[in-house]
């Protein structure tokens, strides 16, 4: 780091840090690789904040950093579901019903945003699900989100 460029020199390197790429969908894709990991029982989702995911600000997009909540949520339900299902169950599959993204921080160019997110509820179809974006452990964005579960298509 200098004075003349404040975003640290050092490039966070997800897989030498235990991270592992997520296979995720192909508009994901356009901001990503997503990186996921396991704390104990609790799903992380990673994501380096790169040139493609900066605004005019020269910061993540909100609309990035919308989308990245909205895939933390949602790898927290699958990944919840299906360990709690087992192996031989039929997927988890789901839609996002509603997405509620407060933001309170910029994410800067070279941050590693992470979301840690939990389950808060279940019924036969929907889950509800709250979390936070963080960024060296201080939160960027508090989010809260509710997916409908949905049959496979087939």
């Amino acid at each position: 780091m200098n004075d003349l460029n404040p975003v640290s020199e050092a490039v966070f390197d997800p897989a030498a840090a235990g991270w592992t790429k997520r296979r995720s969908n192909p508009f994901s894709e356009l901001i990503g690789p997503f990186w996921q990991k396991h704390e104990g029982n609790q799903f992380l989702l990673g994501l380096l904040c790169t040139p493609n995911t900066l605004n005019n600000a020269g910061v993540m997009h909100g609309g990035c950093l919308a989308t990245f909540c909205d895939q933390a949520l949602g790898g927290t339900l699958f990944e919840t579901l299906s360990r709690a299902q087992g192996p031989d169950a039929p997927p988890v599959q789901s839609v996002t019903v509603q997405l509620n993204v407060q933001f309170l921080a910029a994410v800067r160019p070279l941050d590693f945003l992470i979301g840690r997110c939990r389950i808060t509820r279940r019924t036969r179809m929907l889950v509800f699900l709250d979390g936070l974006a963080e960024v060296g452990g201080e939160a960027v964005a508090s989010l809260q989100a509710v997916f409908k579960l949905v049959k496979p298509l087939g």
